[in-house]
């Protein structure tokens, strides 16, 4: 009851939780994977500490986002950027990877 009164239904509760630990773990791991691309091939990284550096950056941007899934005010702008930053990772990793090979 209390948690309705600060506008907080168990719907938006649950699309914040889903949004901040799952959802967040596949945004985390494409923009891992972009950033690990981007410094191997874009910056000539050595492809190991590619790898480190964006494995790294990872917990920045996990914890980053969990804040965010419950720091934003609409649920609706967050999942909308969530998905549209997610397509837009995914398909430029498919496309390095279609193109460049593995790491």
């Amino acid at each position: 009851m209390a948690s309705q009164a600060n506008g907080i239904g168990k719907g938006n509760l649950a699309a914040r939780l889903i949004a901040a630990i799952p959802a967040n773990y596949l945004f985390s791991s494409l923009a891992t994977a972009c950033i690990a691309r981007v410094l191997a091939h874009g910056l000539s990284v050595a492809p190991a500490e590619a790898s480190v550096t964006a494995t790294i950056l990872s917990f920045a941007i996990f914890a980053t986002l969990a804040l965010m899934a419950f720091g934003m005010r609409s649920i609706a702008r967050l999942w909308l950027w969530m998905i549209v930053s997610g397509a837009v990772m995914a398909g430029l990793l498919w496309f390095s990877l279609s193109t460049g090979g593995r790491l």
